[in-house]
């Protein structure tokens, strides 16, 4: 029993290291102004309107931007057999 439940934690763990490698190559794939968006509004540290705020930016031009973003992870996702 109990070599199960660790063979199964390892099987669960590889698979997590896989998927996390999928995501930083997908990460990589975006441009360097991309990823930094991607970070702060994906990773739901801030909204679209604060990060608009702190970089200067225009809030419409970014959200335009984060869904453009949006887009192409999708598409490299995709592309890696996964469905989103």
């Amino acid at each position: 029993m109990r070599t199960e439940l660790f063979a199964e934690s390892m099987e669960e763990l590889a698979e997590k290291r896989m998927l996390l490698g999928v995501l930083q190559d997908a990460m990589d794939s975006l441009l360097p102004e991309e990823r930094e968006l991607a970070m702060k509004v994906f990773g739901e540290e801030m909204s679209v309107y604060e990060y608009a705020r702190v970089t200067g930016g225009n809030r419409r031009t970014l959200d335009f931007r984060k869904n453009k973003v949006m887009e192409k992870l999708r598409h490299f996702f995709r592309e890696h057999g996964f469905d989103v």
